[in-house]
């Protein structure tokens, strides 16, 4: 973007061929639009649900289910192929559901490029749709009406805008037409710019259009916003890919199976055909995408009520694996407050107390209150909403002189202010220009080293006198002993003037020193705690604060976080190190002092160099860059637009509070690890009964369908929900990975061996029955292989039995159901044979203690 802020709308008009009055020639506009493009934000193309669901049905088991569908409907058989038909829209508008949200998001957005604007163009004011407009425009504003390009401002009568939709501030911006000299400023801070999306609230202006389209400040969003939905592949394909990778296995296996039946001299293609495709109607995990989905939606309603807001299973899984974060001090380490500690003036450091005002207060003191009540803006700051020091630096200032009598609003009422120059990280100052009696004194605020390098005279008992190296030297000192003691110094000083002075002077020079105050951001009682966690979790904490590297030092010291200067890298010098010297700094860094956006994007650029999965809080729209690029972004702001582009957001910055949940999102991602392979294992046990049946001719279409819809729906997820319950009993220090088919092939023996023994066992029990010829033969063997799946939950607790009540209190349950199913299916006549119960314990006593004792434990899937 170009810096329009800085330069004076004249020099504008004049450097776009523009006119103020007349505004363009119509022979003008056709040129500027070719050379800077149409005011369009373009739109990826959206898709309707029902292509979304459309879409669905290029996945492989898909088609090989529409496939089986098409048999039974040929053969006849038209209640399973309507049940079928219904299992296969159900999996995909589920899923295509998920995916619709996406897309509702970005036609949404399409508005960006509606509305009217005013222009004047050849000496007259018309209105035309805001997509003609090109660079250098002249564009009449007025309340009510959208901003429709990028402008800067030329006249402004009373201008306030809202600009949410832009810069994510909730509060309405007073606009000026003055130039601004500070750098990298948010765009929050450009008060002679506006934004396109952008309203007027009241008042009203004229500007000349310098972006239009992709290169206005909302389109840069929209591209993160685009962005960011491309890149992440959701849990419901990577699901798509571990059934289409089951399902093409189970068709290899099935092929190979007919094939071997149709050698045979009474091979039948057709009735083979049939039962086959019975088989792999039965055999597919059908549920496990809405199973996984639904459990989703249960884990992420539970960390709302955490007031912790994930995006989708995929942030949590991120989220489980990440080995670096990135946070603001305060918030995470310190608490959102501060408090004057102490100051220093004409009489040494004195410390701040209740006394110190009782006994009255000298005139250095005097006076830097009053610079700081008078450089202060924290009526225009949200305080509590974003983790700004600036705001809670002015805040404890006004409540420290609330305390004692004084109030800004009075001071404020008697000494107007006639403009400020913003503070930005570059100066690092603020300053203040108000009226004074009949004169005007600049009044300013910031850091120590860039107050004493403008100030040429010091106040000392009331009398400003030259200041001497020796005054320098006693205020580096005082500087170096309070950020010694974990102090946020901040220095103060004035200059009178005799007449209004203009924006555009140097009136931050030749400024008398009044002092410094130190403020103490006060450590939270876990801070200590929180990096011995970390180190545990194999996390390496960095911490990001605006205090000086000797601040930073005492505070890194108190916690056990750095032991040396070394350890702490400025924003200064990051400026004065090329890549290779910064990243030879590798490991060693965890304290970062007075940094800009841009070093934090270079900073996890370093760590994901270096192997890390990072995470970085943010909550301006300028920590978007390093919020994007990092792994994980976390925030805490109400700003929508960051809200939508981060993984997290969290209403407690509390870094143990960060530490918690990556232990139970490591905890929900073994959990649903362990959900993946105990379905794909009770799948694998339905195959082996099916096609045992099928090997021994027996007939299976009889309740074959409901069967397989009873256990896919019903015994799968009050299993699944056993282990969600189980879940705060996981191990928490796994070795990250992504959930996807690898986890199928990692423990294909564990699969294999669970779900082999589930069919043998219930064909077994068909065959014993049989051979006693029992009445409820079928019957038996579909108890047996409900009751083992229900049983085989076991093996995925972490000691013989489950540590929740509720997840011993599941499987007993569903062990009821079972029961209760069968009976009614049978007309309770299975109460009474002796025989079946006989052949159902026999079975099911044994693989229960197998369950008991051979435990699917976390380190076999590392």
């Amino acid at each position: 973007m170009v810096e329009w802020y800085k330069h004076p709308w004249s020099e504008i008009v004049k450097e776009l061929n523009s006119n103020t009055y007349y505004g363009l020639d119509a022979e003008q506009v056709g040129p500027l639009r070719e050379k800077y493009g149409e005011n369009k934000i373009v739109m990826p193309d959206t898709k309707g649900l029902s292509y979304l669901i459309f879409v669905q049905f290029r996945e492989i088991w898909i088609v090989l289910l529409m496939f089986c569908v098409v048999l039974f409907l040929c053969f006849g058989m038209y209640i399973y192929g309507i049940i079928s038909l219904a299992v296969i829209l159900f999996n995909v508008s589920f899923t295509a559901m998920e995916q619709y949200k996406v897309e509702k998001d970005i036609k949404e957005l399409r508005k960006l490029n509606l509305g009217m604007a005013r222009v004047v163009r050849d000496g007259r004011t018309m209105r035309i749709p805001s997509e003609e407009l090109v660079v250098g425009d002249i564009v009449i504003i007025g309340r009510g009406e959208g901003i429709p390009a990028d402008m800067r401002i030329i006249e402004s009568n009373d201008l306030k805008i809202d600009e949410c939709s832009v810069t994510g501030e909730n509060f309405i911006v007073e606009k000026y037409e003055s130039k601004i000299d500070d750098k990298e400023l948010s765009l929050s801070d450009m008060k002679n710019m506006l934004f396109k999306s952008s309203s007027v609230a009241e008042g009203d202006g004229t500007g000349i259009v310098v972006a239009v389209g992709m290169d206005t400040q909302v389109a840069n969003i929209v591209k993160f916003l685009v962005e960011d939905e491309e890149r992440i592949k959701s849990f419901g394909f990577r699901m798509h890919k571990i059934i289409n990778t089951f399902s093409t296995l189970g068709l290899i296996c099935l092929s190979i199976i007919g094939f071997m039946l149709n050698l045979t001299l009474d091979g039948d293609f057709y009735y083979n055909l049939k039962r086959l495709s019975l088989v792999f109607l039965g055999a597919i995990p059908q549920a496990m995408i809405v199973i996984i989905l639904l459990i989703g939606v249960i884990l992420l309603k539970k960390f709302n009520k955490k007031n912790i807001t994930f995006k989708d299973l995929s942030s949590i899984e991120k989220f489980s694996g990440i080995s670096a974060v990135c946070a603001d001090k305060v918030g995470a380490f310190s608490k959102n407050k501060m408090r004057v500690a102490k100051a220093y003036g004409s009489n040494g450091i004195i410390d701040i107390d209740e006394e110190t005002f009782k006994n009255g207060i000298n005139e250095s003191l005097y006076r830097m209150i009053n610079i700081g009540l008078l450089c202060n803006d924290v009526k225009s700051v949200k305080i509590n909403d974003e983790n700004s020091v600036k705001s809670l630096v002015e805040l404890s200032m006004i409540n420290f002189c609330a305390q004692n009598g004084m109030y800004k609003k009075e001071l404020d009422k008697e000494y107007k202010r006639v403009f400020q120059i913003l503070f930005d990280g570059e100066r690092r100052i603020m300053t203040t220009v108000n009226k004074v009696d009949e004169k005007y004194r600049a009044h300013v605020k910031g850091a120590t080293d860039s107050i004493l390098s403008r100030c040429t005279h010091i106040l000392k008992n009331g009398v400003e006198l030259e200041i001497t190296e020796e005054d320098i030297k006693s205020i580096k000192a005082a500087d170096i002993s309070m950020s010694n003691e974990c102090l946020y110094v901040v220095g103060f000083a004035y200059r009178n003037f005799n007449y209004e002075p203009s924006i555009k002077e140097n009136i931050e020079s030749n400024l008398v020193f009044v002092g410094l105050i130190g403020f103490d951001n006060m450590l939270k009682e876990n801070a200590t705690d929180c990096i011995k966690k970390a180190f545990s979790l194999s996390i390496k904490p960095i911490i990001i604060t605006d205090d000086s590297k000797l601040t930073a030092l005492a505070i890194g010291k108190k916690i056990n976080i750095v032991s040396r200067l070394s350890q702490i890298v400025s924003g200064v010098e990051m400026d004065n190190m090329t890549d290779e010297e910064f990243s030879r700094l590798g490991e060693k860094v965890s304290f970062f002092s007075r940094i800009s956006s841009r070093h934090k994007v270079r900073i996890i650029k370093a760590l994901k160099s270096y192997g890390y999965m990072t995470a970085i809080t943010g909550w301006k729209l300028t920590d978007l860059p390093s919020l994007k690029i990092s792994d994980v972004g976390i925030t805490n702001t109400k700003s929508k637009i960051v809200r939508k582009l981060c993984d997290v957001f969290v209403k407690n910055m509390d870094f143990m509070n960060f530490l918690n949940t990556v232990e139970d999102s490591r905890k929900i991602i073994n959990m649903i690890k362990k959900i993946i392979v105990y379905i794909i294992s009770c799948c694998v046990g339905m195959s082996t009964f099916l096609v045992m049946n099928v090997l021994f001719d027996v007939n299976i279409s009889t309740g074959i369908i409901a069967e397989s819809l009873w256990f896919n729906g019903v015994i799968m997820f009050l299993s699944a929900l056993t282990l969600m319950y189980q879940c705060k009993d996981e191990e928490g220090d796994y070795v990250p990975s992504v959930v996807d088919k690898s986890i199928v092939r990692e423990n294909i023996g564990f699969i294999l061996f669970g779900g082999f023994s589930m069919g043998i066992l219930s064909f077994l029990a068909f065959y014993i029955s049989n051979s006693w010829e029992g009445k409820f033969s079928f019957l038996a063997s579909i108890s047996v292989l409900n009751i083992c799946a229900v049983l085989f939950v076991y093996s995925f607790s972490n000691e013989k039995f489950f540590k929740n009540k509720i997840s011993n209190m599941i499987p007993a349950v569903n062990l009821i159901i079972q029961l209760i199913g069968i009976f009614v299916v049978s007309k309770f006549m299975i109460l009474f044979d002796l025989g079946y119960w006989k052949i159902f314990l026999g079975c099911i006593i044994p693989w229960f203690v197998l369950c008991i004792f051979h435990k699917f434990y976390k380190d076999e899937y590392v």
